[in-house]
């Protein structure tokens, strides 16, 4: 028989759908879902109707929370306590947010109930200071065994105590398998007709893509300047930026007064995947100047390294995936002629040629959700028989 396993997450996001089905396909454990109907800050989320709660005739075993807000920070989740107390899980998952404070009610809850717990999230970042990594680590400990996205922080764990076969490594993905069917039946001509269509003046030169939400994070005008300094070298690239945001009109503004308007197409905000794939795969790399998350995911899917910078402090965990002259480049942060040099060594060299079967290799092995079902089902296993 399967043991059971409650899921709490913030919200569903609509790029953990693939996740959430591969768990719900589990032969070990049946997994059941609690969160918010709702998203925030611009994620799209999966569609509520994708719950047997509100389509019985198949779905995910998805239940809805209300979440409260102050500004950006979720403090507290109405419903997760009494699903704790109430509930006869084997184990329960909790997203490891220490600002939370239902959360750690619910921890208590576990604990006194001797329900095995883990955390799922970022664990320690390594750049706490001594405050705040002194709570975190407080909040960390009421859990059995943690989820962590990376391998920088389950180091840091363990170097702040907690025990190494108690800290897992569960990474994070998107839809790897419709991407690798999108990859394997890529049409290379249809590919080079998009890409007139993009830029009908400049058909013939490389392309540079930058896809997520224009926000200031991400540095995106590190981007311009640096395909301006590689033109005023000699080295002439397109430079394709799929997405919306704040930062948008800005960055028009910018790529005119640089002279490389005709250079840059701004393509807006797209959500078909057939689209942005074929925008990644006709791209000699995807940049991201700033911190770079799930975008690294979705373009080493395609077969497209990635540059970024290499300052992990400043990274989100799937920086990892990003293996210099494997997978990827890094240049130093902030510093847009470091930046031009990389592109170029990029693409004057051939390196997508190189790095092509790399990075779909890195995500086959790691990033996706088969690997991270199989390291979910370990660790709530090995939770339940320590308990």
């Amino acid at each position: 028989m399967k043991k059971q396993c409650a899921i709490f997450t913030n919200i569903a996001p609509l790029y953990s759908r693939s996740l959430w089905y591969e768990l719900t396909s589990s032969k070990n454990i049946h997994y059941s879902f609690y969160s918010s109907k709702d998203g925030f800050t611009g994620i799209k989320t999966i569609n509520i109707n994708e719950s047997k709660n509100v389509n019985l005739k198949g779905g995910l075993d998805w239940y809805f929370l209300k979440n409260i807000f102050i500004g950006n920070i979720l403090i507290y989740q109405s419903g997760i306590i009494s699903k704790c107390l109430k509930t006869n899980y084997d184990a329960y998952i909790l997203y490891g947010e220490m600002h939370n404070i239902s959360n750690w009610i619910a921890a208590f809850i576990c604990k006194i109930r001797k329900k095995p717990l883990l955390f799922w999230g970022h664990g320690l970042y390594g750049n706490e200071r001594h405050v705040k990594k002194t709570i975190r680590i407080m909040y960390y400990k009421l859990a059995d065994y943690h989820l962590v996205y990376g391998n920088r922080s389950r180091m840091f764990m363990i170097d702040s105590g907690f025990k190494p076969y108690k800290v897992f490594t569960v990474y994070n993905s998107l839809d790897f398998f419709t991407h690798t069917k999108i990859y394997e039946e890529r049409n290379l001509n249809e590919m080079e007709k998009l890409k007139l269509e993009l830029f009908p003046a400049n058909s013939t030169l490389p392309v540079v893509i930058f896809i997520g939400r224009l926000t200031e994070e991400k540095k995106i005008s590190y981007l311009l300047e640096a395909i301006s300094l590689s033109k005023n070298k000699g080295n002439k690239y397109n430079c394709l930026i799929v997405g919306g945001g704040e930062e948008l009109e800005g960055l028009q503004i910018l790529s005119i007064s640089l002279g490389i308007s005709d250079l840059v197409c701004f393509y807006g905000p797209c959500y078909d995947e057939n689209i942005n794939s074929k925008f990644i795969m006709l791209s000699e790399c995807c940049v991201s100047p700033g911190n770079v998350g799930l975008t690294a995911i979705h373009s080493l899917s395609f077969g497209t390294p990635v540059i970024t910078h290499g300052n992990y402090f400043n990274q989100g965990p799937e920086a990892e995936s990003v293996i210099q002259n494997e997978t990827g480049l890094y240049f130093e942060e902030n510093n847009v002629v470091s930046l031009s040099d990389v592109i170029d060594d990029m693409i004057l060299n051939k390196k997508k040629l190189i790095m092509e079967a790399a990075c779909i290799e890195q995500v086959k092995i790691y990033w996706n959700p088969k690997n991270q079902t199989d390291i979910f089902d370990e660790a709530v296993l090995d939770s339940i028989k320590n308990r």
